[in-house]
């Protein structure tokens, strides 16, 4: 029994002996394991840093922009407002780069003049500087703006204001009563003045001739008074007849237009774009060239034609014309403003701002009460 114990008793040497190549096995298992893991995780790694670089490029550096909407009201694309944003950035290039060579050849001018002068290398240096700034100002405010240009927004001024843009390119959009307003100071309109708005009136609006009469009157005392961003509106006691913004022609309040519909050109937006232009939007031209929408056909109505269409018939409309805009379905005008182009070429492009300030239905104009 003792002999057979003898027998199976391990040597120490040999046990240590085994106990090295076990850890020995081990450690080259676990290097392996370790090596393997390794290269595994490394072309993980790569492929990741590889993705975040090529989306960062693909966000900032080269992103791809589709031309026309993105499914969001009053937001559009036009391919120029970057191109102008790039040309922008490429002249502040140029003056950073002339800037930078005025002030080495400031250096080199006083070097000739007096070698151990180190006003010219003050100089140098500040200029150089400076074309350095703007050429990192500018990078920045390049990348800035083409981000906001994506979003449907634009930064205005030196201290990066934002301001919400509600066309699909760079628009401000119906600013021009979004906000409720108050009427300023009143002002009596002279007759001689008077007598010059009523020739005017029916000089741009001939329809409107049988009715100069009954919309101010002869005898009638016409108030001008002054509104915000250089607005006069013209009433008659505590009604509200026509608005005009600065040399802009004189454009009838909507009340008017709901009095006499038939006395000026009209278009008609299909019922996708009535919020939008409600909301205080752009008016674009994919609202009026759909299947709800209507233009003027240029040519002149059949007498066969359906009498809701022959409104929408005669001449083409041309860029700068007060135009009233009708609603599909609907019985009254919900805006009234210029064409900022001809109706000719929203047929022709179906896309871009039609109309992009105007008065509409519930703005700060029709909700305005004169006292």
């Amino acid at each position: 029994m003792n002999a057979r114990a003898s027998k199976d008793r391990i040597d120490p040497a040999s046990e240590i002996e085994l106990v090295n190549v076990a850890a020995e096995i081990g450690g080259n298992a676990r290097r392996q394991e370790l090596s393997t893991s390794h290269q595994q995780t490394e072309p993980s790694r790569r492929s990741t840093y590889r993705s975040l670089l090529q989306t960062w490029w693909a966000n900032n550096i080269q992103p791809t922009i589709t031309h026309g909407t993105n499914g969001s009201p009053g937001h559009y694309h036009d391919p120029r407002d970057y191109l102008a944003l790039e040309r922008t950035y490429l002249g502040r290039l140029r003056t950073a780069n002339a800037l930078i060579l005025f002030g080495v050849v400031l250096v080199q001018l006083f070097r000739l003049k007096n070698a151990e002068s180190t006003a010219g290398v003050v100089l140098g240096v500040i200029t150089a500087g400076g074309g350095i700034v703007i050429v990192l100002a500018g990078g920045r405010r390049y990348f800035l703006v083409q981000k906001k240009l994506i979003e449907g927004r634009m930064v205005a001024g030196g201290t990066s204001i934002w301001i919400d843009v509600e066309a699909k390119s760079i628009n401000q959009g119906q600013k021009m009563f979004k906000k409720d307003i108050s009427p300023g100071a009143k002002s009596k309109v002279k007759s001689s003045v008077q007598r010059a708005i009523r020739t005017k009136i029916t000089e741009t609006y001939p329809l409107l001739a049988p009715h100069i009469d009954e919309i101010i009157p002869k005898k009638s005392q016409l108030d001008l008074l002054k509104l915000p961003d250089r607005i006069t509106l013209y009433a008659l006691d505590t009604t509200p007849l026509f608005f005009q913004h600065m040399d802009d022609p004189l454009i009838p309040h909507l009340r008017i237009v709901h009095q006499f519909p038939a006395c000026f050109p009209r278009i008609r937006i299909d019922r996708g774009a009535i919020r939008f232009v409600l909301s205080g939007a752009t008016l674009m031209a994919p609202g009026l060239t759909s299947a709800g929408g209507r233009l003027p056909t240029g040519e002149p109505a059949a007498e066969d034609a359906d009498e809701s269409d022959k409104r929408y018939e005669g001449r083409e409309l041309n860029e700068g014309e007060v135009v009233v805009v009708e609603a599909e379905g609907k019985d009254e005008a919900c805006m009234i403003g210029q064409l900022r182009v001809g109706t000719r070429e929203v047929k022709e492009k179906k896309k871009g701002v039609v109309i992009d300030t105007g008065h509409y239905l519930g703005d700060g104009l029709w909700k305005m009460v004169l006292d």
